[in-house]
């Protein structure tokens, strides 16, 4: 099974003349459209440097001249290649990837406090209460949350999957595998349907 994962800190785009070479580098046209339709900077910097990162995984996976769309729930996917994966995901300063010979999904979040009326929309309660008597609540939220979110993303369903309607307490209770990773104050989760040994590199780019 083929499975790379890799984050990039978008810190490095902060230079507005980097900032600039960077978007100019980036082939994916409707990346670098939705980067120019943000209103704050430090959502343009998180969408293109996931845009560039996927592309230079993609590269490194072979994939030298993506033709990227998105699936019926929005999920982009590579319209030309069905033999190969990839998600992307951003939040606070990171930007996360993850390619694969099959289906997977990657979510990243910044840990932050636990929001009890979120998770009782989207948290089972054996999941409340494994988050609750955890001895770091904001962090066992934010672990809880991201294996939602990369499941689902795995799935390329969306919003159209209610995220209370599964657990994610323990991985066998679904098709699923879970790779966790804590880069400073950020969680990443990589699913798969079937485990494989996942490594977490980072990537800085050369602009």
């Amino acid at each position: 099974m083929f499975l790379k994962c890799c984050y990039y800190d978008v810190s490095h785009l902060e230079d507005p003349q980097i900032f600039a070479a960077a978007l100019h580098q980036l082939s994916w046209k409707g990346r670098a459209e939705k980067v120019n339709r943000y209103r704050f900077e430090k959502d343009k910097r998180l969408c293109l440097g996931a845009g560039l990162l996927a592309q230079h995984m993609l590269e490194q996976a072979g994939v030298s001249d993506p033709v990227f769309s998105v699936n019926e729930f929005g999920k982009p996917v590579l319209s030309d290649r069905s033999d190969i994966h990839f998600n992307i995901s951003h939040d606070g300063i990171l930007a996360v990837c993850v390619v694969c010979d099959r289906e997977a999904g990657i979510d990243v979040q910044k840990i932050t406090a636990y929001d009890k009326k979120l998770a009782s929309r989207v948290f089972q309660q054996p999941e409340i209460s494994r988050i609750e008597n955890s001895a770091d609540p904001d962090k066992a939220f934010t672990q809880m949350w991201t294996r939602k979110e990369s499941y689902v993303k795995m799935l390329g369903k969306g919003l159209s999957l209610d995220p209370g309607s599964f657990s994610v307490l323990q991985s066998h209770d679904l098709p699923a595998c879970f790779s966790e990773f804590d880069v400073d104050d950020h969680h990443i989760t990589v699913c798969t349907r079937q485990y494989a040994a996942a490594e977490l590199l980072q990537w800085q780019p050369v602009i």
